[in-house]
């Protein structure tokens, strides 16, 4: 039986809802911001050796966009052990216009195309302190084949398979760009391998393209230290895109003698251009 609620209390609720002052300003006492060396490391076969090592920033610290560089931690000691080899890398602004990155470290250097051998690295910060990290390449994924669906609306979406071996704990970054200059990034994220449900791993798109476009695959074989960086700086970054959100913890593979944050970890890409039919 349905009740019925007095008018008079519905008044009454509606006044009480009135009076109340819903904006409330609230006092947050924020921990103070430690300011951390970061360092982050790719290490990619045939490419020169490359290493941003810039300072971390409170949230609400002020930046000055007018000088990047104040942000970059200069002066340092940066060498790369390797199979009895010692790389130094030179401090010096480093830009990569292509693939938009930017390194105050590196060396002419080429990292070799060995999976048998570990690198090495050391930081000596001008304070003196040493930072560390070890890493390894581990073998690449190639993509097997990418199949173009098409709908009634000759709108095409595409799945690319590969191989997983089900024996493995494997991880990986998928990017998917678009354009003939690969300008514009669609897709960029990773994942562990029990994602996939078989030993057949597919990514796929939406029903967005024509035939005619352009679009670059990369599927990226990561370690398990480069996994978890990658994806906790994801989280975090969505963190800071929610009020209601924790902040995110960063899991670093650096070690040393004061606390940093970041990544060292080789890369070795699988890449197919694919123009749709």
């Amino acid at each position: 039986m349905m009740r019925l609620i007095p008018l008079a209390g519905i008044l009454l609720t509606t006044c009480l809802l009135a009076s109340c002052n819903l904006e409330k300003e609230v006092d947050i006492d924020l921990p103070d911001h430690m300011t951390l060396p970061v360092v982050e490391a790719y290490l990619e076969p045939g490419k020169p050796y490359r290493l941003l090592l810039p300072r971390s920033f409170g949230y609400f610290d002020d930046l000055d966009f007018g000088d990047p560089a104040a942000a970059l931690i200069q002066g340092a000691s940066v060498v790369i052990r390797h199979a009895g080899m010692e790389v130094v890398l030179d401090n010096q602004l480093y830009v990569d216009p292509v693939n938009f990155h930017v390194a105050n470290y590196g060396s002419p250097e080429l990292v070799p195309d060995d999976l048998d051998h570990p690198f090495e690295l050391e930081i000596i910060l001008p304070d003196g302190h040493q930072l560390t990290a070890t890493t390894r390449l581990l073998p690449s994924v190639a993509i097997d084949s990418l199949v173009v669906e098409y709908n009634a609306d000759s709108m095409a979406r595409v799945l690319t398979f590969f191989t997983e071996s089900p024996s493995e704990t494997n991880f990986y970054r998928r990017i998917l760009q678009f354009g003939a200059s690969a300008d514009s990034t669609l897709q960029d994220f990773v994942v562990k391998d029990d994602f996939f449900q078989t030993d057949k791993g597919v990514f796929g798109t939406g029903y967005a393209f024509r035939p005619g476009d352009t679009l670059h695959h990369t599927l990226i074989h990561l370690d398990k230290a480069g996994y978890d960086y990658m994806n906790t700086v994801n989280q975090s970054v969505n963190a800071n895109l929610n009020p209601f959100g924790q902040p995110g913890l960063i899991v670093s593979n650096i070690q040393g003698t004061r606390t940093a944050s970041g990544i060292f970890t080789g890369l070795r890409p699988f890449r197919v251009m694919l123009i749709l039919p």
